[in-house]
């Protein structure tokens, strides 16, 4: 009974003391279905009977582009199930649930379209959950993706253990049918949720999304944003003025507008009008305050894409002059927020799968990350060609990664024959045995051998072909 109704308690979640006493009002924001409330509307029950709609989070287009920036490079890498062989070496087990889930992880969503909710999930809000579905030998065959927004970690104590159970209570789900279920939640045991989560800082079981350390300059941004919509929309500001010393009357100035509207307006924009009468042009550049919320605006970029860990060249903020290579900056990517990132989902799935319990670590999940170089294929051939030279790589084996078929005799690694180890740099070689002769039949003639006389025998043979041939002369 003690479980039972722990479980019930889990489903009717516990209300908090309210400080202002309860019933009154006390100060918010208040988290809703669609967005938040702020701290004035939450004296009103009845908001949504108020033209009072909850508040979207403000948007970024720096924070969408580092999101887009992750999804873009780990959606296009293949996932795979290693093993590790007794040589040292490594295999791809295609036959296991964990191969399968990589490549289907269900019957609606090709591993890309899983990549990207799984990121994107997990960049905005902190966490990605999925319901994993089983089949009749207890293997996950399907993952099932859930709002992060609608699910929330339970912990039930159990009388006589000292750990509590986990359990994930799933609420508004567009894949699960949850009108006929108590309360229309979903109750889910920690075995079956795939839970990826960044930062537990407050909660081991509940991650926080890298956005609460950008408060401040997602504030200063929208505050920018705004203030120039509203610059925009309430002023006109020409791109030049013509000026002159002279006093011009109104028909005159009506005059010169018409004129000049007439040759660098509208279809002909870009036409070369002709002052005359001490009449200039003054272009008007931008001001002072104007350059610095523009470079304001571009401190504010280079903090969103460090707190992300994405390089700024990648965002389009190339401040430096520094160039750098297509592979240089995925091996700095690679290093720092997309190697964590993608380390972060395979042990994640190791853990979800069982794989972390393997002695010493002897399968795990594996994705690709020599996609992101498909592109650069001269630095990508010049790596294997150094490989095979080197004797890491057999001539197959190179071929291989590059989707090629099998060589003859290619599956030996090779190295040239001054290579030689260290502890033989003051040792002469020794020089390879002379292949055996082969038997010479009793029956061949000298002149048929061909195996190479030594002094005495050539000279000895050479007398008896002269001997011979003076007989047959005379």
């Amino acid at each position: 009974m003690g479980v039972m109704q722990s479980l019930a308690r889990m489903i009717t979640p516990r209300q908090k003391a309210n400080p202002a006493g309860e019933g009154n009002y006390h100060p918010g924001p208040y988290t809703v279905s669609g967005g938040v409330l702020p701290h004035a509307w939450g004296q009103y029950l009845n908001y949504w009977q108020m033209d009072l709609d909850p508040l979207s989070p403000p948007g970024c287009s720096t924070v969408e582009a580092c999101v887009w920036a992750y999804i873009r490079a780990v959606a296009q890498l293949p996932g795979y199930h290693k093993r590790e062989l007794g040589n040292g070496g490594t295999e791809t087990v295609n036959t296991s649930a964990l191969s399968r889930l990589l490549r289907a992880p269900n019957a609606y969503q090709t591993p890309s379209d899983f990549l990207v909710h799984l990121i994107r999930s997990l960049l905005y809000t902190g966490n990605s959950y999925w319901i994993a579905q089983r089949n009749d030998r207890q293997e996950v065959e399907a993952l099932h993706w859930t709002d992060p927004r609608s699910c929330r970690v339970r912990e039930i104590r159990v009388q006589g253990q000292v750990f509590s159970e986990v359990f994930y209570e799933i609420g508004e789900n567009p894949l699960i049918n949850l009108t006929s279920l108590a309360d229309n939640s979903l109750v889910v045991p920690a075995r079956d949720v795939l839970h990826i989560k960044l930062d537990t800082r407050r909660n081991p079981l509940i991650g926080e999304t890298w956005l609460s350390a950008l408060g401040p300059d997602l504030a200063t941004d929208a505050a920018i944003h705004s203030s120039a919509a509203t610059f925009s929309g309430n002023m006109s500001r020409p791109s030049g003025v013509l000026t002159t010393d002279l006093q011009i009357k109104q028909p005159d100035v009506e005059a010169l507008r018409a004129r000049w509207n007439e040759q660098a307006k509208g279809l002909n924009a870009g036409g070369v009008p002709i002052l005359t009468h001490g009449l200039k042009f003054q272009p008007i550049s931008i001001s002072n305050q104007d350059a610095q919320i523009v470079e304001q605006q571009k401190l504010t970029d280079q903090k969103i894409a460090s707190v992300f860990g994405v390089p700024a060249i990648l965002l389009g903020i190339n401040d430096t002059a520094t160039q750098k290579s297509t592979e240089a900056i995925m091996a700095e990517w690679l290093a720092s927020g997309l190697g964590f990132l993608i380390n972060h989902i395979e042990q994640a799935f190791d853990k979800f799968t069982g794989l972390s319990a393997s002695p010493a670590g002897r399968e795990w999940t594996e994705f690709d990350t020599r996609m992101l170089l498909r592109s650069a294929f001269r630095d990508r051939i010049d790596g294997l060609a150094r490989g095979v030279q080197g004797g890491i790589y057999s001539p197959n084996e190179a071929r291989l990664l590059e989707g090629l078929p099998e060589a003859e005799d290619g599956d030996e690694p090779r190295v040239q024959q001054q290579v030689v180890p260290l502890s033989a740099w003051d040792k002469q070689p020794p020089e390879p045995a002379r292949p055996a002769a082969p038997a010479t039949p009793q029956d061949q003639t000298p002149e048929e051998d061909q195996t190479p006389p030594d002094p005495d025998k050539a000279k000895a043979y050479a007398r008896f072909l002269i001997e011979r041939a003076i007989d047959h002369a005379a």
